[in-house]
């Protein structure tokens, strides 16, 4: 039998008893993340949060390094694709890049730019991200990344866990927060960044996390904007400087506090709106380079030799040696990185 062109035995079926064991618990999560990066052959893994309005937050993170992470929290977030899909269409479930990258529109165009300059950074061919929302309007990303590309096979028997991994992604965080509901102390699963409060239905507090009240309680603003976002269709957000509050309605299966109320303070940085890569060049150079000096880092950036770019553009190597030249000297830079350094230094600045 083969798929894509190689050759495999019947795949293994995903076991998720070690998981299920672990739900409830602060081992949860890592023991998902270990038995999904197991069954796929994961050579890098890790937690992503992302919120529809903060930047997002690493939880877990495996093999991940740290320039790796500091890069994308600097401003590369804004090109990562299943950041914007999820941003813009809400949508959960199993995606992986190849995917992505054949859909149409800006999230399409965004996913091929990411392959073309991002990926080969992470020095992996293929990723895919297991997207569970989660309470407080936010979702977390399971994703997974390898050397060669994911098969079809072990992407569909990833879809086809999914409703059963999803179930378990929910019913860890609610037996984590009925435990904090009772007081029984345990990791809630969200950034540390972030303070809650669970109120019940007649709105008495029955539990706030930790940090709460040094954050809320001495704040007379954020205590303004708690009430407010009480007060506010559920998920509306309230800002108030660097951060913004959140509350959301809770449903009657929820023990400590049926029909409750859960309330957000989070204060991480706003994530800034997601950039198509051939718009930010325009951007950062229309001053300085002319098109075709343009044209040219566009394809620099997106890894591709001076020998490539001379096919693409029709133009002798000599020429694209001379224009990368002048590139660089109008721009005072001597070196590929350098200009890889002025595009994160551009799209990390807050006014873009």
């Amino acid at each position: 039998m083969t798929d894509q062109g190689t050759t495999f035995t019947q795949l293994a079926p995903l076991d998720l008893s070690a998981a299920v064991t672990a739900c409830g618990t602060a081992r949860f999560q890592k023991t998902l993340l270990a038995t999904i990066a197991n069954f796929l052959g994961a050579e890098s893994s890790g937690i992503m949060q992302y919120s529809r309005y903060a930047i997002p937050h690493y939880l877990v993170r495996d093999h991940v390094p740290e320039r790796e992470m500091d890069i994308y929290l600097a401003g590369t977030y804004r090109f990562d694709p299943f950041f914007r899909l999820w941003r813009e269409t809400g949508q959960s479930g199993v995606i992986d890049l190849a995917q992505l990258g054949q859909s149409n529109g800006r999230v399409g165009e965004n996913a091929k730019d990411y392959i073309l300059r991002f990926q080969p950074t992470t020095r992996m061919a293929d990723e895919v991200a297991l997207l569970c929302p989660k309470i407080g309007g936010a979702v977390d990303n399971y994703f997974f990344l390898r050397g060669t590309p994911f098969r079809d096979r072990e992407l569909e028997s990833l879809r086809a866990n999914f409703a059963t991994i999803y179930a378990l992604h929910r019913l860890n965080q609610r037996l984590i927060l009925n435990a904090m509901g009772e007081n029984q102390g345990a990791d809630a699963g969200f950034p540390d960044t972030d303070v809650f409060v669970i109120d019940d239905s007649n709105g008495r507090q029955t539990f706030t996390s930790r940090n709460w009240q040094q954050v809320v309680g001495q704040n007379v603003a954020l205590s303004d904007a708690v009430q407010t976002a009480r007060q506010s269709e559920s998920g509306t957000p309230v800002m108030l400087g660097h951060a913004h509050v959140l509350s959301e309605q809770l449903g009657e299966d929820f023990s400590p506090a049926p029909n409750g109320r859960i309330t957000f303070v989070v204060q991480r940085p706003l994530a800034s709106p997601s950039l198509v890569f051939s718009e930010v060049l325009d951007q950062l150079f229309a001053d300085h380079l002319t098109d075709r000096e343009i044209s040219i880092c566009n394809l620099v950036l997106r890894g591709f030799p001076s020998t490539t770019i001379a096919d693409k553009l029709g133009i002798a190597l000599g020429t694209v040696k001379n224009h990368r030249k002048r590139i660089y000297r109008k721009l005072d830079i001597t070196t590929e990185r350098e200009l890889f350094l002025l595009l994160l230094n551009h799209i990390g600045a807050p006014s873009h």
